[in-house]
């Protein structure tokens, strides 16, 4: 930007506005009691619009709800208005250019007062607000010692198992989708890590998990089979108050607009889930319970992570205290799956991201207060946390060496430590001149949430990420007290 010369022809090339456009006035008695069209096109002009009009004019007590309209002229106050069966008046016109005739401006103001129509219909919607939907919460209660003990066994051989047969590979995949949406999170993660000697029986297991949860399938009530892929928006937004809200029933707006912005074909299934969950959220049962969000949603339900009075009270009191933080969630969402190849939803994703994010920024203040926000670009579910996570701990990391720098001349002499913090899933990066115990400054590098987080993929990432920036990386044990 920079200042216009005062004298200068006005520049640039601005968009044009709609054809028609309605709004109120305001005069030294306040609001006026009409509103006012104006229309953008030939025949140009403004007109002053009521309602409840009851002039009668041939035609209007036509049988049906068929429209009726006409174009009179008033001898006693010597005007021309415009009349419709809808009870709509236009008066007072006033043109730009050239005056129409009767026929032209009555064929203008029809398609205005159709315009008319459809913007009352949405402010009628908007107000209605949406629907709340029945919440279902998922289990969530631990096994008893003993049968959790012969679950994770009996996971743990059937990885073993699937490796040499595929039947047993089969049996695997149903084997997975139970324990992960059996309530108790400990089971599979118990089960992956008794595998950590057999990492090909491993990995067997944690990718039948990702697949369960990214691929889901539903058994309807009438014997159909619906095969769907998990996708999701990362969302990154800033608060002033404690607690963060995980329900938004307004983000259901957004399928529509995201569905035609992907070019999603018209008899494909998209349906936007109006649970958010916060990377907190997914660490605490490492993902497990989204192998029940399709299910939920194909239900025309709403998915409940926590008991929903319960945790809305909690929110209600965390909210009273001022306690700045930064959240990193995603907004998931469920597509038939085939529907939505990868290379388009990546070549059209910033023409997704301009459709939604006036609606999202809309249906989270609706809730939760919020400052800053940030939405990125639809991926499938697994890439959507990776690239979230990672572009989160890059802005964070890169924010808080900026200001180091700042402060101390320059990135030379800086080093950083890392401590990992497993109750976080989390490094904490801290950032040093070479050589002193001092800390300057700290930033978090968060594990990309997963059925198994990987702290070696951090780690690696958090190395290449400060390797750029030329700053020296060392471990540090934490220490325990």
């Amino acid at each position: 930007m920079k200042s216009h010369p005062r004298n200068a022809r006005i520049k640039g090339a601005p968009f044009l506005p709609s054809r028609f456009i309605f709004g109120d006035a305001v005069d030294d008695s306040g609001i006026e009691p009409s509103e006012y069209l104006i229309h953008t096109e030939y025949p140009a002009f403004v007109a002053r619009l009521i309602g409840n009009d009851d002039t009668p004019f041939p035609g209007r007590e036509a049988e049906g709800d068929a429209f009726a309209s006409a174009v009179l002229y008033d001898d006693e106050e010597n005007i021309t208005v415009y009349v419709c069966s809808e009870g709509w008046r236009l008066f007072d016109f006033n043109f730009w250019d050239e005056v129409p005739t009767a026929a032209e401006l009555q064929k203008v103001c029809d398609a205005a007062m159709d315009a008319y129509r459809r913007l009352n219909e949405a402010y009628a919607s908007r107000e209605a607000g949406v629907k709340l939907r029945e919440f279902r919460e998922g289990p969530s209660e631990p096994l008893p010692p003993r049968e959790r003990a012969d679950r994770i066994a009996d996971l743990a051989g059937k990885s073993r198992e699937a490796l040499a047969s595929p039947v047993h590979a089969m049996q695997l995949s149903a084997t997975v989708q139970m324990a992960l949406s059996g309530g108790d999170p400990a089971v599979f993660t118990e089960a992956q890590l008794a595998l950590l000697a057999e990492p090909a029986a491993r990995d067997l297991l944690i990718g039948t998990a990702r697949d369960c949860i990214a691929f889901p399938e539903v058994l309807r009530k009438d014997g159909s089979l619906a095969s769907f892929e998990l996708w999701a928006l990362p969302f990154a937004f800033s608060r002033a108050q404690g607690g963060v809200w995980w329900h938004f029933p307004l983000l259901e707006r957004i399928e529509a607009p995201l569905a035609d912005a992907l070019d999603v074909p018209q008899n494909a299934v998209l349906w936007v889930s109006p649970t958010l969950f916060t990377l907190e959220m997914l660490n605490e049962r490492a993902c497990q319970n989204l192998s029940q969000l399709a299910t939920v949603m194909d239900a025309g339900c709403d998915f409940a992570p926590y008991n929903p009075e319960a945790s809305r009270a909690t929110f209600e009191a965390a909210r009273q205290a001022a306690d700045p933080q930064l959240v990193l969630a995603w907004i998931p969402f469920i597509v038939e799956r085939g529907a939505l190849p990868l290379d388009k939803a990546k070549r059209l994703g910033r023409k997704a991201l301009d459709a939604v994010m006036p609606l999202v920024q809309e249906a989270i203040g609706a809730e939760m207060e919020y400052g800053e926000a940030e939405l990125f670009a639809p991926l499938p579910w697994w890439e959507a946390l990776s690239a979230g996570t990672r572009a989160w701990n890059r802005k964070r990391l890169g924010v808080t060496v900026a200001l180091v720098a700042a402060s101390a001349g320059g990135l030379a002499g800086l080093e950083a430590v890392a401590q990992y913090q497993p109750e976080h899933y989390a490094y904490q990066v801290l950032i040093k001149a070479s050589g002193k115990d001092e800390v300057l400054a700290h930033a978090p590098w968060a594990l990309v949430p997963d059925v198994a987080p990987d702290k070696e993929a951090a780690w690696e990432d958090l190395a290449q990420c400060l390797k750029e920036a030329g700053i020296p990386l060392s471990e540090q044990s934490s220490r325990l007290h």
